[in-house]
């Protein structure tokens, strides 16, 4: 009977977890470069026994939460500086914090002609900071950014748009909504045109499905329903069975 509480109260972690993921992803699901995160559990051999035996509520369980970043859908604004990637990579922010890498290219001028994101962290291009010389004498409108990141006032040429991307993109641990930090070895590699291309006028939606969410929101807190009375109902049932042994 000990057995069955532990075999059933081993899903409620895990689970408890699965329901705070969820409910962040839809939180999240109008987050522009948004990346929603799954939870990754495998239940190990002897794993209840495991739990007995005083090892944990989580021995024998291997759970490990990771990022799906596979690409959303594009929503075309027009806007001469919001900018998506189709295809792999990140846009390049220079942060206060360090390098942060991100899908979210909703970018506007600073007062001093830098290309910033919404909090302000410069969009860093092939050669450093991406700087409009005397902004106030050039409009948004007239800024030209191609699907290879050259950035153009006309025939003058601005910078270069960088795009990064790392082999193994699981180093890469959330910095906010949107915001990457790399925390592997691995060095970004720059992107050429083999691999993305950059869509002027387009910002990437988050890629996580409201409906789909939803329902797996409510399957998920049934489950941890059903576990939570399993576990009261055994608790009560040994609650019985010690008192009949005190008579």
């Amino acid at each position: 009977m000990i057995k069955g509480i532990y075999s059933s109260g081993s899903g409620l972690q895990p689970r408890m977890t699965q329901l705070e993921i969820l409910s962040n992803n839809i939180a999240n699901s109008n987050t522009t470069g948004f990346k929603k995160d799954n939870l990754f559990i495998q239940v190990m051999k002897n794993a209840a026994l495991s739990q007995i035996q005083g090892e944990g509520p989580l021995r024998g369980l291997d759970s490990k939460e990771f990022t799906d970043f596979s690409e959303g859908s594009f929503n075309q604004t027009n806007a001469p500086l919001d900018l998506a990637i189709q295809g792999r990579g990140f846009f390049v922010l220079d942060t206060p914090q360090g390098v942060r890498y991100t899908r979210n290219g909703n970018f506007s001028l600073s007062a001093d002609g830098t290309v910033v994101n919404s909090d302000g962290y410069p969009l860093l291009g092939s050669s450093g900071k991406i700087q409009i010389p005397q902004p106030e004498k050039i409009s948004e409108a007239s800024i030209s950014i191609d699907e290879y990141g050259n950035v153009t006032n006309g025939t003058t040429t601005l910078g270069k748009v960088r795009v990064a991307d790392f082999q193994n993109p699981s180093d890469l641990k959330k910095d906010g909504a949107s915001l990457f930090v790399s925390t592997g070895p691995e060095k970004p590699v720059e992107l050429d045109v083999q691999h993305s291309l950059i869509r002027q006028g387009y910002l990437e939606e988050s890629n996580v499905d409201p409906v789909e969410s939803m329902v797996q929101l409510v399957e998920l807190s049934k489950n941890f329903e059903t576990d939570q009375h399993m576990v009261q109902s055994q608790d009560a049932s040994l609650e019985k069975a010690m008192d009949v042994g005190r008579v």
